[in-house]
């Protein structure tokens, strides 16, 4: 099946596939939207994976990180793997399949709950939200906490959002009763010093790039 095809030419090449083979269940590799990225093909092929899903496509090949670069280790597979079953369930999501919204709805509502065992329970790859979450959170009180370290007790919606709330879950005014002085959320959600351990949290990769005023990168 496909390969490298652009975005907006998804569609049409899915529907040819079909028309011309008359319904048969087409298999697609990605395809990678754009070439520009050895190294995240996983991601690139996976973008276009979910449109060809969505188009119609019967069944996806997922695409590793080492994609055009080299033979793929475990680790390069489970990277892809993940990266495809995502695709595939976005691809169900949006066709309307009955029951493929219901994981979503579970999940979310246990994010909104602050249900953290719950939401890791879960997840797609329970491991990795765990581990992605105890970096800098690691105690077992924070999986009680009304917050991440995205934002942190005191902006974090969520907690404004239910704390803004009365007993019959109606949304009163956002004053003075969201703040975390008249905060009913758990002590545990106050963090204490040193919370956010920078040594355990990886540095991103420098992705800058500079571009002339056409929007064209600029040589380097």
């Amino acid at each position: 099946g496909l390969g490298h095809v652009p975005m907006d030419r998804i569609r049409a090449n899915v529907e040819r596939q079909q028309e011309v083979c008359d319904g048969a269940p087409f298999y697609v590799l990605g395809p990678l939207v754009t070439d520009v990225a050895p190294g995240y093909d996983h991601i690139t092929s996976a973008i276009g994976a979910t449109e060809a899903a969505r188009a119609g496509a019967a069944m996806l090949c997922y695409v590793t990180p080492k994609e055009h670069l080299g033979l793929p280790d475990a680790e390069d597979v489970r990277e892809g793997l993940a990266a495809y079953r995502i695709a595939a369930h976005a691809g169900d999501v949006a066709n309307g399949l009955p029951g493929a919204r219901d994981w979503d709805d579970a999940l979310s509502q246990a994010r909104y709950e602050f249900a953290w065992r719950e939401q890791f329970d879960l997840a797609l790859d329970p491991d990795r939200a765990r581990s992605s979450h105890d970096q800098t959170l690691p105690g077992d009180n924070y999986k009680e906490a009304h917050f991440c370290s995205m934002c942190g007790v005191e902006f974090c919606s969520m907690r404004i959002d239910q704390d803004a709330r009365d007993a019959d879950g109606e949304m009163d005014a956002l004053d003075g009763n969201v703040d975390l002085d008249a905060s009913p959320a758990a002590t545990v959600n106050l963090p204490p010093v040193g919370t956010h351990d920078t040594s355990v949290v990886p540095e991103l990769p420098d992705l800058d790039v500079g571009f002339r005023g056409d929007g064209e990168p600029a040589d380097n």
